[in-house]
């Protein structure tokens, strides 16, 4: 330990190395860095070399006068405030090498012991790193950490705590108060706490508890007999996850798979302005039971490994995955941010994933019936109350779909159907006297009704870091951005546009909400609590997060739409004849990013693809929501990306391969073999 130590001296004054010429040559034996040529200041404090500590002390009793050798033991003793009875910890992870050299030499290194430790190994976790945003990592545990999770004796001692780190750590301590924690605090300067994922949300399920030894000393603070063991070490317990490992690992490698395509289809793309799109390296995958709430698979593109953060060997690896330092690279590290869960804490417009929703809600409040028709001509104008004109577009705006009901709406994901219903049509200036007008949810309602579903909150996962996404309202853009709501909003609202904003873990909780009754489970990863010898302390039960309360013939329409949108829209990689599967969901495309001007004067932006879709489509069982970023205009004309991403991660699941025989019109997927193909009549 104390070899490898760090020591300093402190010269003072300067002046004496130019006094004393023996002085300079005997530094610089032993300092760890070359001595300047000249001291700017009246001290100077040099490094010792490790391998030179003896030479220190040394040359500090012959020049004892000038120089002030530092132990960085002692000093570490100072700095912790220990009583000579008890032990402080001045090197982690020192080689086997060293911890047998000092055992060996104990006879002449009073005091010093070496003791083994525990670090966790996540052995999956370098092949499969999407584990590590699941399983998290622990770390030595901080101040700000140590006031809070220590429980204080008192009302007044909780509000010296408070009030005494309130500065250092920058944000509101809650402490709880038990009077018999007086002195036997849980955790202390030296332990490990859970710093992220499961680790840190069930940091009290598997830490166990500290033994607890007594110890006799005199009025010198002296050891006068060997300490009694009151309290034996309480080991953790385990839990056993919702997850299957190998499941999980085909989700990852599907996901991989869809991202590289992303990106092979952006460098090659024929329009110039594609090839100009930032590269595609971001991906969610979400796979849940409905009927429960539990996670069956979750990844987050980019991901790391998480036993950098337990290596001692990897500080380089670990300093450049929290803030290298190129510029560069760091603002490459800023885009691709692997340290975060996007599956809880990534939040995105939702894109036409939100109009199952939508339609619900405005079947729930009367906006509509089932059978009720209105007339999409393409796009819908109207003028604001400010007087501005607006006009909102179907992704085909020169195309009259006539008069449609919501299934179909829904079939052909139309964007003036669920304006209509959301915002009103009543003020439409180009439709024809004769068609039926509605006077819309209006953005109250339209809010209200979305968080039946659970937007614009928490899903309450058992993982650290979940962000609540953002559920707009007309006194949201009044408070923050100043500014009157619009019809306008509104309609881009209804339509996954605009300022909302989901995490793909709430678009999957509300798909399987809408999949089944309408009832939003919790959705957690833990499955039980086990013992040391595997016996099971608790069992997690199924817990309701909401419950839309939606007709269930309303949701019935929808589901009904939402699997039109696969047997006869433009999702094609999954329908049955092509997938093996009966899937119902719904593509949604978001924009973000600056405007790109086209080389035909067009404007766009990039976009993101996301499809949820459900499976059997008579018996839901999962639900799968993916999200690719960046590749919402990179498909090959018949959906988005994600559609055949969640068609493979559903054929994993259910073991199912794409039948042997299908039609010609199927896609060729990358990563599927198909045997044989048979064409058909159009």
């Amino acid at each position: 330990m104390i070899a490898a130590s760090t020591s300093t001296l402190t010269i003072s004054p300067t002046t004496a190395l130019d006094e004393r010429p023996g002085l300079r040559a005997d530094l610089a034996l032993i300092s760890a860095e070359p001595l300047p040529i000249s001291a700017a200041s009246t001290e100077l404090t040099v490094t010792v070399r490790s391998d030179r500590t003896l030479q220190a002390v040394g040359i500090t009793t012959s020049y004892s006068d000038v120089l002030t050798l530092i132990n960085p033991i002692e000093a570490q003793i100072d700095i912790e405030a220990v009583r000579s009875y008890e032990t402080v910890i001045v090197k982690l992870d020192i080689p086997m090498e060293l911890a047998l050299a000092v055992r060996e030499n104990g006879t002449y290194l009073p005091g010093v012991t070496v003791v083994e430790g525990y670090r966790r190994n996540y052995p999956q976790s370098a092949a499969l790193q999407s584990l590590s945003h699941l399983l998290g990592y622990t770390g030595r545990i901080s101040e700000c950490e140590l006031v809070t999770e220590n429980p204080a004796s008192s009302w007044m001692t909780s509000m010296v705590d408070i009030v005494g780190h309130a500065a250092t750590c920058k944000r509101l301590i809650r402490k709880r108060i038990e009077p018999s924690s007086i002195g036997l605090p849980p955790y202390q300067i030296e332990d490990r706490i859970g710093k992220d994922g499961l680790e840190a949300s069930y940091e009290a399920v598997l830490r166990g508890e500290a033994g607890v030894a007594k110890l006799l000393v005199d009025a010198l603070e002296r050891p006068v007999s060997s300490a009694t063991t009151i309290r034996e070490v309480q080991d953790g317990q385990n839990l056993v996850l919702t997850i299957d490992l190998a499941f999980q690992q085909q989700t990852e490698a599907i996901l991989r798979r869809w991202v590289a395509e992303g990106e092979n289809r952006r460098v090659n793309a024929k329009e110039e302005h594609k090839r100009t799109y930032e590269p595609i390296t971001n991906g969610v995958a979400v796979v849940l039971d409905p009927r429960s709430g539990e996670i069956l698979a979750l990844v987050s593109l980019p991901a790391y490994d998480n036993n950098v953060w337990a290596d001692p060997n990897r500080g380089v690896e670990l300093q450049n995955l929290l803030a290298p330092a190129d510029p560069a690279a760091l603002q490459e590290l800023l885009r691709l941010a692997p340290l975060t869960n996007r599956a809880i804490a990534g939040q995105y417009p939702p894109g036409s994933t939100l109009k199952q929703f939508v339609g619900a809600i405005a079947l729930q409040e009367g906006i509509i019936a089932p059978e009720t028709k209105l007339r999409d001509p393409g796009l819908i104008r109207l003028i604001e109350r400010s007087g501005a004109p607006f006009e909102l577009p179907n992704s085909v705006r020169s195309r009259d779909n006539g008069e449609i009901d919501v299934r179909e709406a829904l079939r052909i994901s139309s964007n003036v159907f669920f304006a209509a219903v959301a915002g009103g049509n009543d003020q439409a200036t180009n439709l024809a006297e004769e068609d039926l007008r509605v006077a819309g949810l209006q953005i109250d309602r339209l809010g209200d009704g979305l968080a039946w579903f659970g937007f614009g909150q928490p899903t309450t996962i058992d993982l650290a870091g979940e962000a609540a996404g953002l559920l707009p309202s007309s006194a949201w853009k009044a408070q923050v951005k100043r500014e009157t709501w619009t019809t306008g909003d509104t309609f881009n609202m209804s339509i996954g546009q605009g300022d909302m904003q989901v995490t793909p873990l709430q678009l999957a909780s509300a798909a399987g909400a809408m999949a089944i009754d309408g009832t939003v489970y919790i959705p957690h990863l833990v499955r039980e609590i086990t013992d040391s010898d595997g016996r099971t302390l608790q069992t997690i039960a199924p817990r309701v997060h909401t419950q839309a309360p939606v007709n269930p013939a309303y949701l019935q329409a929808v589901r009904e739409g939402m699997r039109l949108s696969v047997t006869d829209g433009l999702n094609v990689a999954a329908r049955d004849e092509c997938a093996g599967l009966s899937i119902a969901g719904k593509t949604g495309t978001a924009e973000f990013g600056p405007i790109i001007e086209t080389l035909d004067k067009r404007q766009v932006r990039q976009s993101h693809s996301w499809f949820v879709g459900f499976a059997p489509y008579d018996n839901p069982q999962i639900v799968v929501a993916v999200l690719l970023e960046g590749t919402g205009d990179l498909g090959d004309g018949s959906s988005t990306l994600a559609v055949p991403a969640v068609t493979q991660i559903m054929q994993a699941y259910f073991k199912v391969a794409p039948p042997a025989e299908r039609p010609a019109t199927c896609p060729k997927l990358p990563g599927e073999e198909v045997p044989q193909t048979v064409a058909t009549t159009p």
